[in-house]
């Protein structure tokens, strides 16, 4: 299977897990949509592109985290308007991870859009970001690859947790470790009513997204699959 592969560093970033609100803690990589979010930056696409996007899922993503040098928490301050009508301030504790290094990878069978998505991660139209939109990334080692079955039932890469059963193994013991945890992120939005009017951003669908760091997973049931062969990386798609 052909797909996209390239690799993401930031320096300092935060993907904000939503049912946080006076404390934002962060997800420790970035969500799907986060990934369409900056695709659709990149190549110049509307907002109404990039939920279509989504519900029709006409891209697949799969994440692996290859390391995050350290996190540390900032403080953000704030304007607010109150009921009357006067103007405060306020303050909150935001998770930052310093200098997180991914690999994503994208399945997308439209082949229009694969050539304009692999053109904008070649040579961008917008200035990359993941998260906020001054957090800013390199892109680097954009390339094509070719995906083959994975024989066995154990992944390197985020999944969303549909019920199935799992193990977690730790590589390598001498490196950090994050066991997986996972979080509910929304995969699909609604963002416009039936007259195409733009609406507050609702989510659809709803899933755990389980993370980690040095670590394998193992499921208990067979899932579809793929390996890198290159990086030796196991994928799942969403």
């Amino acid at each position: 299977m052909r797909v996209i592969r390239f690799e993401v560093v930031g320096l300092m970033n935060s993907f904000r897990i939503p049912f946080f609100r006076t404390y934002h803690k962060s997800f420790l990589a970035p969500p799907k949509t986060t990934v369409i979010g900056m695709l659709c930056n990149i190549s110049l696409k509307s907002q109404k592109e990039f939920f279509e996007i989504l519900e029709r899922q006409r891209i697949e993503v799969s994440v692996v985290i290859n390391s995050i040098d350290g996190r540390g928490k900032d403080l953000w301050s704030y304007k607010t308007i109150e009921k009357s009508k006067t103007r405060g301030k306020s303050v909150v504790r935001r998770d930052k991870l310093f200098i997180p290094n991914y690999t994503i990878y994208l399945k997308i069978d439209d082949k229009s859009l694969y050539q304009e998505i692999l053109d904008a991660l070649k040579a961008p139209l917008n200035i990359p970001s993941l998260g906020l939109d001054d957090e800013l990334i390199t892109i680097r080692d954009v390339k094509e690859v070719d995906l083959t079955d994975n024989k066995s039932n154990r992944i390197d890469s985020l999944f969303l947790d549909k019920g199935i059963g799992y193990k977690a193994f730790v590589k390598e013991m001498s490196q950090a470790i994050e066991l997986p945890m996972s979080n509910v992120i929304a995969t699909k939005f609604k963002g416009f009513d039936k007259k195409e009017k733009r609406i507050s951003r609702e989510p659809t669908e709803e899933f755990r997204q389980v993370e980690f760091i040095n670590c394998e997973i193992e499921f208990q049931e067979e899932v579809k699959s793929f390996v890198d062969n290159e990086l030796n990386n196991r994928l799942v798609f969403y």
